[in-house]
This record gives structure tokens, C-alpha cells and sequence, in this order.
């Protein structure tokens, strides 16, 4: 992908949000079975163990690369499945492996010296399914990129064992629709979602409201 153009590093920006929504969204309170009686269930991400990568497809190039995840720390009510904490990316570890190219990410697109991080705030389960190995959740929360908030609903799959949870996501954010510039042009072309794939690993604790 020749992302050498300004417009094209808009697409690396908002795979750069996905990033963020998909690792919070799985976050959410894979709980035990028996949760303790008026507790919160806190979910503590493991930076080291977090791996946020994306991938914009185009003709003829396709761009991968990776971003680090800074912190994470989120809770979640058994009860009403409400839940509050937030997910910090670190939006200058932007790394394709070129660097021209993640230097104008950083500075033009995502302009991380005026906005270091990106960050989830998830706010409300919305559907899971049995906690039973690897089972289903979908989170609602807001990402907010370059200062800007956007709301978006997260689904993905969340392992229990133990006090560890791990979560895996994958899906692709609509960066035009969001508003950021499309930069296919002539025969280059960039489809219009950014493809994002989340692993992560969480310490389970249980605390008061």
C-alpha cells in the first residue's frame, strides 16, 4: 500500500482506533460463575501479553503493522452488566516496519505529540453467551481518537480460567464512513475498512462498587 500519501496514513489512524475498541470490548467481565455477592468483577491488562495489530488491504501494496497497548483497567457489575474502567493505546508505537511512513502516521494523521493516546471506555455488556471456554461477548463503549468520541459496539471471545481472561477479537473498522479520507487514487485502491486483530490477556480481580 502506498502510504507515503498523507491521505493514506488516515486509513492507519482509524485502524489504530479499531485497535483500542477491540481490546476493551474483550475486556469485558468474563466473570466466574458465582460471582462474590455485591462485588465488581476488575479486569487488569498485561501490556507485555497484549498484541493489537491491523492490516489495510489495497492494490497492489497491503500494509500490516502493530500499535502497544499502554494500560487497561476496567470493571464490570455482575448485576446489570454495567460496566466503567478505560483502555489506553499508545498512539505513537505506531510500527509498520517503515519508517517514513509511521513518522507521517504519528505526526500528520494521528498527530501523537497533541494526542498521545487512544483509548476505550467501555460502558455496557450487551450479549454473551454461556461463560464456558472460549464464549461470546459483545460490549458497548465509546473510542475516542484524536480527540474525538466515537460509539461502537465490540464482539468478541473471552476465555476464563482462573484469575486470567483472555480475549480475542478481529473486525474491520468503515474508516471512510467515519469520516477519514479514502486514498485510493488511479489504479492504487484501498478498501474502505480497516482490518484489526486483538489478543490479550487480563488479571481478574473482584473489589467493591
Amino acid at each position: 500500500m502506498r502510504l507515503g500519501r498523507k491521505s493514506g496514513w488516515r486509513a492507519i489512524a482509524a485502524a489504530a482506533l479499531l485497535i483500542i475498541s477491540c481490546g476493551l470490548a474483550r475486556a469485558e467481565p468474563p466473570a466466574a460463575e458465582t460471582p462474590p455477592a455485591g462485588k465488581w468483577a476488575q479486569l487488569v491488562f498485561e501490556p507485555a501479553s497484549t498484541t493489537i495489530s491491523y492490516r489495510v488491504v489495497g492494490w497492489p501494496h497491503i500494509t500490516e503493522g502493530t500499535f502497544k497497548l499502554k494500560s487497561g483497567k476496567i470493571r464490570l457489575d455482575p448485576a446489570s452488566a454495567r460496566m466503567d474502567g478505560e483502555i489506553v493505546i499508545d498512539a505513537t508505537s505506531g510500527n509498520s516496519g517503515h519508517n517514513l511512513r509511521d513518522a507521517r502516521m504519528r505526526n500528520d494523521i494521528l498527530e501523537a505529540a497533541k494526542f498521545p493516546t487512544i483509548t476505550f471506555a467501555p460502558r455496557q455488556v450487551v450479549s454473551h453467551g454461556e461463560p464456558q471456554g472460549d464464549f461470546p461477548v459483545a460490549v458497548r463503549g465509546v473510542m475516542t481518537l484524536r480527540g474525538a468520541p466515537h460509539p461502537i459496539t465490540i464482539h468478541g471471545f473471552v476465555r476464563h480460567d482462573g484469575d486470567t481472561v483472555v480475549i480475542h477479537c478481529a473486525f474491520a473498522v468503515p474508516y471512510v464512513a467515519w469520516g477519514l479520507e479514502d486514498p485510493s487514487i488511479l489504479f492504487f485502491k484501498v478498501r474502505k475498512a480497516v482490518e484489526i486483530a486483538v489478543s490479550a490477556t487480563a488479571r481478574l480481580t473482584w473489589v467493591s462498587p
